[in-house]
């Protein structure tokens, strides 16, 4: 008998743009239900995409995804984000092998064009942070990296979880920002990760930069890495919702093209305190790290221990020479 695999995902109305893409891909490889958790009474324009595709939803309160957990029939289940696609060679092999839990790499990519998402070429950067597909027998929790379970069944690690990485769309553009930023669309989440604040410095110098949120730093490093490694193409179609997406800039009272410029400003702004020489170095890392006995590694964490350490050899006089003569200072390729 063949088995079957289930979607656990959280959803509010910044990811309605791009929310139909996301079930169109995981139907076409095989996916035979969606989860979908939605706070009480918000995301109305998600609502509207998933009553058109015929699915049903779960209203709980912080979006708690353990929520669904009685819910799932399947005999294995994902639990992953909007801007996260399963790869579809997953399908076939959960068909063929009998496991307990399977730990998979994201493949990241980001771009600040709002045509970016769109485009069939683009760079990725295969990261050592885990999600999971899990036996659903076995669960005793749902979490949003690495479910609990029970049993002592083959739990398989990022090992074996390379040949299956999970697409993850970190950034789709400048529209995308402005949407997960939370002051235009509101974000259901209690507490988002993207908004901790981050702050480097406490004086006047070249690099004094504002306090900005955690995400910027996590864009604008993946973006840096991104620009040293090949083009290629995306494997997957995707595509935005142009009408959905500008149903929420009809709601906006901001001045988008200014917001969108602050935006880039601060990414930008960011990126360019990371040295080419410790990038590099990353991509290393990060490469020995997989081709080893691969564990999970906390993005966030590594982005803001590269950005402390990086800012403060850029604050060492000889750096600030050279940065007051335009050497050495890198932007965003336009």
């Amino acid at each position: 008998m063949a088995k079957s695999c289930a979607i656990v995902v959280r959803v509010f109305d910044g990811e309605s743009p791009y929310l139909q893409s996301f079930i169109d891909h995981h139907r076409s490889i095989g996916i035979d239900q969606f989860y979908p958790v939605i706070a009480p009474g918000a995301a109305p324009l998600c609502r509207e995409i998933l009553s058109r595709n015929r699915l049903s939803f779960t209203e709980v309160e912080g979006q708690k995804i353990g929520a669904v957990r009685g819910l799932i029939k399947e005999d294995y289940v994902a639990v992953i984000d909007a801007d996260e696609y399963l790869h579809p060679d997953l399908l076939p092999f959960i068909q063929e092998e009998k496991f307990q839990s399977l730990a998979m790499p994201w493949r990241m990519t980001a771009t600040l064009s709002d045509s970016g998402f769109e485009s069939g070429a683009k760079r990725f950067f295969d990261f050592p942070q885990i999600k999971s597909v899990m036996r659903t027998r076995t669960l005793t929790g749902l979490g949003l990296h690495r479910s609990g379970t029970r049993g002592h069944g083959r739990c398989l690690g990022l090992k074996e979880g390379l040949a299956f990485p999970v697409h993850h769309y970190y950034l789709r553009g400048l529209d995308d920002l402005v949407l997960k930023e939370g002051g235009v669309v509101k974000r259901t989440l209690a507490h988002s990760t993207g908004r901790k604040t981050v702050a480097l410095g406490d004086g006047a110098t070249t690099h004094e930069l504002a306090a900005f949120p955690s995400r910027h730093a996590r864009v604008a490093f993946l973006l840096r890495v991104l620009d040293h490694l090949p083009e290629q193409k995306d494997p997957y179609s995707v595509s935005t919702d142009q009408v959905m997406l500008n149903r929420l800039h009809d709601q906006m009272s901001v001045d988008l093209d200014l917001v969108k410029a602050e935006l880039k400003q601060s990414i930008n702004n960011i990126y360019g305190i990371f040295r080419k020489r410790s990038i590099c170095d990353q991509i290393k890392d990060v490469d020995s790290i997989l081709a080893g006995h691969p564990s999970k590694v906390s993005y966030q964490k590594r982005v803001l221990r590269q950005l402390r350490s990086d800012y403060k050899i850029r604050q060492s006089w000889p750096y600030r020479l050279l940065n007051s003569m335009g050497i050495g200072t890198h932007v965003l390729p336009d």
